[in-house]
């Protein structure tokens, strides 16, 4: 893993995770990835993360995106200190200012983010 930066993704989605995927590690990131809030837990506990791009809605498993939020920022000693940025379509105001109320870094609108934005944005979170 050297030097990369390492950047963790939790999105349920297969198509979404090969796509970010993909264009991250183009970008020179080493990436991780899970498709259910539980998995992500135990992917994140065994590799510490620089950033995780974190799915808001995770419909498998018993831990969706707000308690992963919740569970990584409260634990440290076992998480790590990633920035968490989470991906979603909901771009309620209330959502949002939830979502930073939990701790969350950023978040990016799925439906408005081209692979170079993504990359782009992800280099600003970890400047």
């Amino acid at each position: 893993m050297d030097d990369k930066k390492k950047i963790l993704i939790v999105e349920d989605v297969e198509y979404n995770v090969e796509l970010y995927k993909e264009v991250l590690e183009d970008a020179g990131f080493y990436v991780g990835y899970a498709y259910s809030g539980d998995d992500g837990l135990v992917v994140a506990e065994k590799t510490k993360f620089d950033l995780i791009l974190l799915d808001l809605m995770l419909p498998t498993g018993t831990v969706n995106g707000n308690a992963f939020l919740k569970i990584v920022k409260d634990d440290p000693k076992k998480y790590g200190t990633p920035l968490v940025v989470v991906i979603t379509n909901i771009a309620s105001e209330v959502v949002i200012k939830d979502l930073y109320n939990e701790k969350a870094d950023g978040y990016l609108i799925k439906t408005e983010l081209t692979g170079d934005q993504l990359v782009s944005e992800i280099k600003n979170y970890l400047s």
